[in-house]
């Protein structure tokens, strides 16, 4: 596959780039998730059965952030999509599982690790009950990791799907594995020449810099090298390398597990579901 943007030097534009349609993606079309409100959390949200908002704009840090939450049932399950995806690009997610939990995407804002306190504040402002089943995607599966390690106490699970790895050990583990020009590309990639802005190294020094979760039940699920074009690309010969990084981030949590399934990088959502029944289960036990 070639993701949406790739040429532009960063091997990660194969994890990262693309905009997710995990197996049906619904687009909203119908007004049940999509409304939206841009007068802050004074505004006249549309509220859920529960009182969580739905398709509310709200103010933090300055910040407006747009949320969906839609579903009942805990724990309440957070969607973090990848790099530039649109918030409903793992509605094929919430589709399957808002007639369990409690369901919330939302829009980002920040650029670095201020992006974890966001959503904290985004969450608090809105009053959507905790603990949080974090479900990540790419970029997101990184972002998931990062807030559990930040507010360990309001997360009952993380879901790492194709997470972007963290940069101390990709730096030193896949660099091995690229042309000089490639790993100039790739520092300046993770340091913000992404389709967002993104700071991974920052993200990623939030994450070292904390303790490894030791009862937080994790999930990484990874597609194999099938998703890279040639045995020959950037994709491929860095893939051992993101499967060694991936396998040990599940060995550092406590509660870590690790698996793959033979796809693309937008994994479907029913070779998703496993991983994330079983975060759900341990959450709940």
């Amino acid at each position: 596959m070639t993701a949406p943007g790739a040429g532009r030097g960063a091997v990660l534009m194969w994890l990262c780039l693309a905009v997710l349609v995990l197996a049906s993606c619904a687009d909203d079309s119908d007004g049940k998730d999509s409304a939206s409100s841009s007068e802050g959390p004074t505004g006249t949200p549309r509220q859920s059965p529960s009182g969580a908002a739905q398709g509310a704009s709200f103010t933090v840090d300055g910040r407006e952030l747009l949320l969906d939450c839609t579903g009942e049932g805990a724990p309440t399950m957070v969607l973090e999509v990848g790099e530039g995806a649109p918030r409903q690009a793992l509605s094929g997610i919430g589709d399957a599982y808002r007639s369990q939990v409690r369901v919330c995407s939302y829009e980002r804002a920040s650029t670095d690790r201020n992006i974890v306190s966001d959503l904290h504040g985004l969450l608090e402002a809105a009053h959507v009950p905790g603990p949080y089943l974090l479900v990540g995607h790419s970029a997101g599966g990184l972002l998931v990791q990062a807030y559990a390690a930040a507010y360990p106490d309001e997360t009952a699970g993380v879901v790492a799907i194709n997470p972007v790895p963290a940069w101390q050990a990709w730096s030193t583990l896949a660099f091995n594995e690229m042309t000089s020009r490639e790993r100039k590309d790739e520092a300046a990639y993770y340091g913000g020449a992404n389709g967002e802005s993104l700071d991974y190294r920052d993200i990623s020094r939030l994450i070292a810099e904390s303790p490894a979760p030791r009862t937080i039940p994790l999930h990484v699920l990874i597609s194999t090298a099938a998703q890279c074009d040639s045995p020959k690309d950037i994709c491929a010969r860095t893939y051992p390398a993101y499967e060694q990084i991936s396998r040990a981030v599940a060995r550092r949590w406590g509660e870590g597990r690790f698996s793959e399934v033979e796809a693309p990088h937008e994994i479907p959502v029913a070779d998703v579901q496993p991983a994330i029944d079983d975060v759900i289960s341990r959450a709940r036990q």
